[in-house]
């Protein structure tokens, strides 16, 4: 699982092969039942196939919990969600996918049900409002008291109460089902609400590579050369600690080129979202944390802004250090869409994030107008973000271009 020196230290090693390391210190102890807490956070493909197999052909029972759509597709038969909104637990047989279409299915039957019973109260309001118009003496009328036939008079009273009785029953009945047989109006739940403003403008060209080598101590790659172009979306992908991370912090100006060089197009302004979470201060609160890396100066605005990203309330107060991976990841990209850039260095982005959130921020990225590099080991991200794939490989760096960007280009 770890092709390394048995001497190396664990801070040098990148976050999947830490992931690797604690997996296998898990196997070594054979046990009948596995609790998995996201596996497959920081794996590349490789090791997420092997893992995969792996966990299938397993002969003990595993409880997993992980946000990989394209991993639980292959290797669940049943889930137990927690629902947003204390909806309370459920359980549903069979994979992620077919969990979805369970849930949109519920969805829409209750969301049917509710629209049926909003056109059933109106229907009764209007039955009981005419109900009423009926019972109404008019004057003049056969149940108006003044009238000389003494007869008819009452007969038509009779009447007139018997349709007062059908109207009150009508007005129970609505009173009913506003009240105790009311159905709730369904929701999908509170979620992640990103949104990327207008970026800022730049030129054509957002990054130019020529022949840069990058690595600490010696080269991990034979050097690359590259042309960006603006609005370019961009997957790297490859095995753990080939350097696609050691590529961000390069371009970023913490670790110096071993030779070669990269420039930055006119006006590019790149932001950085870290797999490792370590450009967060542990001792900010969630608000300080924000208002340092913005121009959002007003507490209002900016609680305003958190809310957008799921922290509510007095969570804006807590520190950076007791806040969840997830927590933590939700922050980081409160801090990228808050700093206004325009080209975006994305390193596992996905990591910690659970579903909904994901998809909320494939969605923002989708109506991102500036250029994206992203690091990524996620299928379904890689095959719904991904125009370009950048694969790293000991070789050297080979460029492919997706089937949707090739049907682009064949349209254009």
């Amino acid at each position: 699982m770890l092709d390394l020196p048995q001497d190396t230290p664990i801070q040098a090693l990148s976050g999947g092969q830490k992931v690797r390391l604690a997996l296998a210190g898990v196997l070594l102890d054979a046990p009948d039942m596995l609790l998995l807490d996201e596996p497959t956070n920081h794996l590349d493909l490789a090791m997420r196939a092997w893992l995969q197999d792996w966990v299938r052909s397993y002969p003990g029972g595993i409880l997993l919990v992980s946000h990989d759509r394209a991993f639980l597709d292959a290797v669940i038969d049943k889930i137990i969600a927690f629902p947003p909104g204390g909806e309370g637990v459920h359980e549903y047989p069979g994979n992620y996918s077919q969990y979805i279409d369970i849930r949109q299915a519920e969805f829409e039957t209750a969301m049917g049900a509710y629209i049926d019973q909003q056109e059933e109260i109106k229907r009764l309001k209007k039955a009981a409002q005419s109900v009423r118009n009926q019972a109404k003496p008019h004057k003049g009328g056969k149940a108006d008291p003044n009238n000389t036939d003494g007869f008819s008079a009452g007969f038509f009273a009779d009447r007139g109460l018997e349709t007062v009785r059908r109207a009150k029953q009508l007005e129970k009945r609505i009173a009913y089902l506003e009240d105790e047989g009311a159905l709730e109006k369904p929701h999908r739940g509170w979620g992640l609400r990103m949104h990327f403003a207008e970026t800022p403008p730049s030129g054509r060209m957002a990054l130019q590579l020529d022949r840069l080598c990058i690595g600490y101590e010696g080269a991990l790659l034979p050097p690359i050369t590259q042309t960006v172009t603006l609005g370019a979306r961009i997957a790297l992908v490859g095995p753990n600690g080939i350097g696609k991370t050691t590529l961000f912090k390069t371009l970023l100006g913490e670790v110096p080129p071993i030779s070669g060089g990269f420039t930055f197009g006119s006006g590019v302004h790149p932001g950085y979202l870290s797999q490792e979470q370590e450009m967060l201060e542990p001792g900010l609160s969630v608000l300080d944390s924000l208002q340092k890396n913005s121009d959002l100066s007003s507490h209002s605005d900016a609680r305003t802004f958190l809310h957008r990203f799921l922290f509510s309330g007095d969570e804006v107060f807590q520190l950076v250090r007791s806040l969840s991976y997830g927590q933590r990841s939700r922050l980081m990209l409160a801090l990228l869409v808050a700093r206004r850039c325009n080209f975006l260095l994305l390193d596992e982005p996905l990591n910690h994030l659970d579903l909904p959130s994901q998809e909320a921020f494939e969605a923002a990225l989708s109506g991102f107008e500036g250029t994206i590099l992203a690091s990524a080991h996620d299928r379904y991200f890689i095959e719904r973000f991904a125009q370009v794939i950048w694969r790293f490989s000991p070789a050297g760096l080979v460029v492919e271009i997706t089937p949707a960007r090739a049907l682009q280009l064949i349209g254009a």
